[in-house]
């Protein structure tokens, strides 16, 4: 389930970054448009206010995962914290800057 979510935000978040490239359709262009969106995408996953950096290129952080099954059109959380936590949209935390 979380792939299928993932992969219709991903062509989502690609989708608008065509249409703010206006028409340019070059590999720095979509970049840009990806890094600096035009606006806040409420996708299935979470509600993206900037996907993207120039630092970061993973749309999702550990806090937005959960781990779980899906058996008898139901589904069962792994650990009740998840559960609990369910309905709330858990946001993009900022990425940790790593130095060498």
């Amino acid at each position: 389930m979380m792939s299928g979510a993932q992969t219709y935000d991903s062509v989502y978040l690609l989708l608008r970054a065509v249409f703010d490239s206006k028409g340019d359709l070059s590999g720095p262009a979509l970049k840009k448009a990806l890094e600096n969106p035009s606006g806040t995408y409420r996708g299935v996953v979470t509600t993206y206010d900037r996907a993207f950096s120039p630092a970061d290129h993973d749309a999702i952080s550990g806090n937005m995962l959960w781990l779980g099954t899906w058996r008898n059109q139901e589904r069962a959380y792994f650990y009740k914290e998840d559960e609990r936590r369910a309905t709330i949209i858990r946001r993009k935390e900022a990425a940790a800057v790593v130095t060498k």
